[in-house]
């Protein structure tokens, strides 16, 4: 009995010390910083180990204070790096907590389907990049910073336009059709930004010649308000997005509030833009000797040359001042320029309420005379948590984008110093002068504006553990106007006023309904089901007017009502789309993961006689890194082998070509009628464009994640492609839009990071490389022909394109040059009739002499012609990829960033059109010095049957008497294809972090100075002017907007 009462006292007694020691609180204070900048960082959640439980995070300051019980392990925790766990005995001060960027892939956070994952449970195809990356380099289009950082993402910026985007593709190409004025229909990814889905091919052209405002809805997203960014390939990651994914699509997280106090932030950046480096010209004197002497060399005779002289006056008067000149036309339309940036945020909260508010301004003037973009933008957000069960975010966010075209037209800005291209015996620009168009490049009232308003709610409630609802609802409103007025002085007497506007908005609904379960704690179950609705509607109105009342009254009306044109273009439309799915998800202890998704999408421009499409996708994974057998191999950090299925579907057309169009016709019997259109047929088995994609990886962290290696494969076919052909005049009707035409895509990826030194180690290397080989092959064609060949009007080279099965998607049809014939004895003689090789022109047949180029006679007829065309290049890239290097040491951060675009066909235009100039030497147009070319010069001069220059690169090109029918600079020749590869160095960053001693006397918590340099270099063997400023068509015209160096300084800071 003794014995029974001392234990139970014992225990009392032990119970007790336990209960008085779990009642002992402590105050544990201090601040948390990075380890490697020794910033001071906001916003880190402080969490206990048990209960898990969040209980506070850092302030502006990156201080904190809390009340725990004695030995509790706290857990730091931080975006983007590794948590920190640290015991706590007694209570403390001045406690540093360092934590350090988390070098972990497999705990990264991707986006797939509609939930996230980490990477080691993530099955499909994607990339994240981080909002740091991106906001240092001041741009008016954050897809610039992209360029070379993503693997199989090939982006061009082939419009140095303010405020504009150059064209973005995802795995190669996806679309095949082009326009007749030679623009490919653009396939850029679906863009998300907070919820809101946006889709960028919605590009459109006005008609009477003019363009819409030419401002690129990413436009007007401020780079420093992006947290970071998703890039989804392949179907398995994209397959919840459906009938909107087929390109691909790009996540847009922006940032959210983080700190319990609140963060004031401002960052200013003042840069230079600068020209390019521009064309030598001829000038002066010098000019108008090298025009007569072409004349007196190559006319018929001596008398002859001089009467043309003499009726010529820019040539002949050269007393008179004003054709006495020596003009630079490109200093006149060219210019350094002095731009800003400015944004400011506020951010704060904790896990249960933050919010955000951003404020942007962007300012920069374009290089060339009266063009520039202005962007404001205001974009807030708020998270209201109350309890685990219930979670509503709401985003909204306003912006305006302004931008001025000059005499620019078009989405490239064809044109927009084309006067540049005028003689330099010209006096400058006036009223008075040949060349007062040039006046308009600064004088035409240009301007366009953009607005944008989206809105999104996303509400999630928890009624059960484990089983979750939820619904996003976004609203995205995008209205532009542009404005042009050409006064009369400018246009021969008659002034002209342009005014267009257009309204699009899109409306997106999605309720889901999730169920997530773990079993024996290592089976995984998750899965949804979903409902979605999205409508969308756009409708462009013009109206041009001629002969206004006059420069000073714009409008309403004018009084030349014959030239009068205007109302709502035939481009409107109203889509809807509605889709429903689910998604199965399993995987074992995170080592064996299987996803399965479906959906059913409906569109409204699909054709009665399918309206729902099926879109399923499989895919797994295998974390091997993870299996007892490789636990050995102490230098395998991890490794994962991944597979996906699955196909999506892109809408394409619009419900006139299931429908057909109606038009109101004349009365009958004072009725109205209504007859269908007889130009296009309806086709009710129009289905929408149809991709399906396979992909295979790996990925591998070796050396405790010093390198990071991932390589995948990919194989895509493109079908239901949309192509319109011809109908019998029996029929009734013009044409038929069908779903006739398929593209296949194949290549493979890889992504390679080191780590060059250890974490330990006070200077860090980081260095990473990507690229992509893509190889597209056209695989189908309607009714069942192998060649359809297509006229190009692009008011430049006018080469036709060939589409032929089994070759690249398309190419251009070219002459092949062999060389240039240094003698006339060397032309081919028609042994049946002893002519010469000849030339088919419009007016007979142009036999070849001596300077003439060597065209290849492949029928073997002695006659050039069409027959002799040949489909021969591809402006299509077969590989892209990029470099970046980052180096830190102590304060200092040094980022580089190259890009690479290799093994690709481009048709030097440009030079062909500078060459054709000197067969114009009645013309005033510009001329360039020509002695270091290769080209035929006669042995005598004067002798244009006689021999000369052997192995001669380029023809003859001063005899301007036959240069009409022969056109030995014409463009659609082998003579002017060239390899336009190229090396690009995209920006230089170099980055001073300032001592937070010095900062805390400013009342500063960290404070950042940056200098910049963007678009910096260009290594090339292309000979034109940059091998980047080119169509898709692998044209080179260089009649649009180039694109610009800068220079930048900047400051951010943070209170």
């Amino acid at each position: 009995m003794r014995l029974l009462s001392f234990i139970t006292a014992l225990i009392l007694v032990t119970s007790f010390g336990n209960m008085g020691y779990a009642q002992n609180k402590i105050t544990v204070r201090g601040v948390v910083k990075d380890q490697a900048q020794q910033t001071l960082l906001a916003g880190v959640s402080i969490s206990t180990a048990k209960p898990q439980k969040t209980i506070a995070a850092t302030d502006s300051k990156g201080a904190f204070t809390v009340l725990v019980d004695a030995g509790s392990e706290l857990v730091f925790t931080y975006a983007g790096y590794t948590p920190i766990r640290k015991t706590f005995l007694s209570s403390v001060s001045g406690v540093e907590i360092s934590i350090s960027p988390n070098n972990n892939s497999m705990q990264e956070v991707v986006v797939q389907g509609f939930k996230t994952k980490t990477r080691e449970t993530s099955t499909g195809s994607s990339l994240v990049l981080s909002g740091k990356a991106l906001q240092d380099v001041p741009v008016s289009n954050v897809m610039e910073l992209l360029q070379g950082k993503v693997a199989g993402l090939n982006i061009q910026n082939n419009s140095g336009s303010p405020g504009g985007m150059g064209t973005i593709n995802i795995r190669g190409l996806s679309g095949s059709t082009v326009s007749a004025d030679g623009f490919l229909t653009p396939t850029s990814p679906l863009f998300v930004i907070d919820g809101v889905p946006v889709d960028m091919n919605s590009n459109f052209e006005y008609g009477f010649q003019g363009g819409g405002a030419g401002i690129s809805p990413l436009s007007l997203i401020p780079p420093e308000d992006i947290e970071q960014m998703d890039v989804l390939k392949d179907a398995a990651a994209t397959s919840q997005y459906g009938a909107r994914a087929a390109y691909g699509v790009i996540i847009v997280t922006t940032k959210r509030g983080k700190s319990k106090v609140p963060i004031v932030q401002y960052s200013t950046n003042v840069f230079v833009k600068t020209p390019p480096k521009l064309r030598e010209t001829i000038g002066g004197k010098e000019e108008r000797a090298f025009r007569i002497n072409s004349i007196l060399q190559y006319d018929t005779s001596y008398q002859h040359a001089l009467s043309l002289i003499n009726s010529t006056p820019f040539l002949s008067d050269s007393l008179n001042p004003y054709y006495n000149n020596a003009t630079n036309w490109q200093d006149y339309f060219f210019r350094n320029t002095y731009n800003q940036q400015h944004n400011m945020s506020i951010r704060g909260g904790d896990d249960k309420f933050n919010y955000k508010t951003n404020l942007n301004y962007y300012q920069e003037n374009g290089i060339i005379q009266n063009t520039g973009f202005k962007r404001y933008s205001l974009s807030m957000n708020a998270l209201y948590a109350p309890s685990q069960q219930f979670r509503m975010t709401v985003n909204l966010s306003s912006s305006l984008g302004q931008k001025k075209n000059g005499s620019g037209v078009g989405l490239v800005q064809t044109g927009v110093a084309s006067s540049a291209n005028s003689s330099s015996l010209l006096p400058p620009p006036s009223l008075f002068s040949d060349n007062n168009s040039a006046l308009a490049t600064a004088n035409v009232v240009n301007n366009n504006k953009t607005i944008n308003i989206s809105s999104s709610w996303d509400m999630q409630y928890e009624p059960v553990k484990g089983v979750r609802f939820g619904n996003l609802l976004s609203y995205n409103l995008v209205t532009g106007s542009s404005d042009r007025f050409t006064p009369s002085y400018l246009s021969g007497g008659t002034s002209e006023a342009y005014s267009s506007n257009d309204r699009n908005y899109t409306i997106y609904d999605r309720t889901m309904l999730s169920l997530t379960k773990t079993l024996n704690r290592v089976h995984n179950l998750s899965g949804y089901v979903f409902n979605e609705i999205n409508a969308t509607s756009f409708r462009p109105n013009v109206i041009q007017l001629s002969q206004t009342a006059s420069d000073q009254i714009t409008g309403p009306i004018g009084y030349s009502w014959a030239n009068t044109l205007g109302g709502t273009l035939n481009s409107l439309n109203e889509t809807r789309q509605h889709g429903y799915g689910g998604s199965f998800s399993y995987n074992y202890d995170r080592k064996y993961v299987l996803d399965f998704n479906f959906r059913l999408d409906g569109l409204s421009t699909t054709g009665a006689k399918q309206p729902y499409s099926n879109n399923p996708s499989v895919s797994a994974r295998w974390n091997f890194g993870k299996e007892k057998w490789m636990e050995k191999y102490d230098w395998l950090s991890y490794g994962s082998l991944k597979a996906s299925w699955g196909r999506n579907i892109k809408p394409t057309g619009n419900i006139f070509d299931t429908y057909g169009r109606y038009n109101v016709g004349l009365p009958y019997n004072n009725n109205p009628t209504v007859s269908i259109d007889y130009g296009t047929i309806p086709n009710e088995h129009f289905l929408p464009e149809t991709q399906t994609q396979s992909n295979v990886g790996i990925e591998t962290g070796l050396f405790g994640d010093m390198v990071n290696f991932t390589m995948e494969g990919y194989y895509r076919s493109v079908d239901n492609q949309v192509m319109g052909i011809d109908l019998s005049n029996t029929s009734g009707f013009s044409k038929m839009n069908t779903n006739a035409k398929s593209i296949v895509n194949y290549g493979m990826e890889w992504t390679t990071t080191v780590r060059v030194f250890k974490p330990t180690n006070p200077f860090k290397w980081t260095v990473s490389a990507n690229g992509s080989m893509n190889r597209d092959i056209l695989a189908k064609l309607p009714d069942g022909l192998r060649q359809i060949t297509q006229t190009i009007s692009d008011g430049g080279s006018n080469v036709p394109i060939v589409y032929r099965l089994g070759r690249n998607v398309f190419s251009n049809l070219l002459y092949y040059t062999q060389g240039v014939y240094a003698n006339t004895e060397n032309v081919p003689v028609n042994m049946a009739t002893g002519l010469r090789q000849a030339l088919s022109t419009t007016s007979g047949y142009l036999s070849f002499q001596a300077g003439d180029p060597r065209w290849t006679d492949v029928n073997g007829d002695y006659i050039i012609d069409e027959k002799d065309l040949l489909p021969i290049g591809n402006p299509v890239p077969r590989f892209v990829g990029g470099f970046a290097s980052q180096m830190e040491y102590k304060r200092f951060q040094l980022n580089m960033n190259w890009s690479f675009t290799l093994d690709r066909d481009l048709l030097n235009a440009s030079f062909a059109q500078m060459m054709q100039n000197f067969a114009k030497p009645a013309t005033m147009s510009a001329l360039v010095p020509i002695d270091k070319y290769n080209y035929w010069k006669p042995t005598v001069p004067g002798e244009k049957l006689g021999g000369g220059t052997v192995n001669a690169r380029y023809p003859n090109p001063f005899d301007f008497l036959r240069a009409e029918q022969l056109q030995p600079y014409r463009s659609n020749q082998t003579l002017f294809l060239e390899d336009g590869s190229y090396w690009k160095l995209n920006n230089v960053v170099l980055i001073y972090n300032v001592d937070r001693k010095m900062l805390t006397r400013l009342h500063m918590t960290s404070c950042k100075l940056t200098l910049t340099a963007n678009n910096v270099l260009t290594i090339s063997k292309y000979t034109g002017p940059d091998p980047e400023m080119v169509t898709q068509l692998g044209r080179d015209n260089s009649g649009g907007y180039p694109n610009a160096r800068s220079y930048a300084a900047g400051i951010n800071v943070q209170f």
